[in-house]
Order: structure tokens, then sequence, then C-alpha cells
């Protein structure tokens, strides 16, 4: 939509964006295939769900948010991880998924979004201050 202000006597163009999804949750870092040991994603809990588990080391609290680009943004506080997994994940430049995660699907829906895997491979690890982020590409499960 273009809005002609007669006083300047020019346009402005107005670009409608999406709104995009934020959704706190719990993060249970390994590799599903290793009983949720080593690198990537194992799970991801609502913070409701999550307060069913047994306490786990791996399992830290975290923000969910759907880029404009369709990719999954993960914020984490680096006070809320453990010293171990620390060293073992998120000391080096890049967040390694060893295997591919498939997001479930009542996540995606409640992030706006028909994407639902995160492939395997490097992930830049940006830091801002205490918080860590990373930013892995959704993709279409049915594009696989």
């Amino acid at each position: 939509m273009t809005k002609i202000d007669e006083r300047f006597r020019f346009s402005v163009s107005i670009v409608p964006q999406r709104c995009l999804g934020i959704l706190s949750s719990e993060i249970l870092f390994g590799t599903p295939g290793k009983r949720c040991e080593g690198s990537g994603i194992c799970r991801i809990y609502t913070l409701s769900g999550a307060k069913r588990l047994e306490k786990n080391s791996r399992r830290v609290p975290g923000v969910l948010l759907l880029t404009p680009t369709n990719s999954l943004s993960i914020h984490i506080n680096r006070s809320d991880l453990p010293a171990p997994l620390i060293h073992e994940l998120f000391e080096q430049e890049y967040f390694t998924m060893e295997e591919g995660f498939a997001l479930p699907r009542y996540l995606a829906r409640k992030l706006g979004t028909s994407h639902d895997y995160i492939p395997s491979g490097n992930y830049q690890l940006h830091r801002f201050g205490e918080w860590l982020q990373i930013e892995m590409p959704l993709i279409n499960v049915t594009n696989l």
C-alpha cells in the first residue's frame, strides 16, 4: 500500500510484516540417536511440559524465535548453562548439529510455521553479552 503525503509530495511504501512467533521453552541439548548425548538438539519442550520432567543438566531454558527468513533462532542465557555443557557445546564459533532435528508439530504451529526440520550442520554461534544465539534454517520436512 502506498500513502502519499501531499505536504511533502513523496510516497511511502508500507509493507505489512507477518507476526513472528516467539516461544519460551526448554531445550534438551544432545543427539537423539545417542540418547541425548553429543552435540545438537535432542528435544524441545514447552515450559509447562518441562515442569513434569526429571531435572537434566543438558536441558536449559531458552527463547525460540521464528525469523522473517523462516529460520529458528534460539536464545540462551549463559548463566542458565552448566559449566560442562558450555565447555562441550558453546566454546567454539559454531554450534554443531550431528543429526537433523524434527521440530514437534505443535511447536511449529505455535511459532507460526509449516517448516519443521533443522538439518544437521554447523551453525554460527553469536554472543551478545550473557546471551548466546544460534540461528538455524527450518525446512519443510516434505522437501527432504
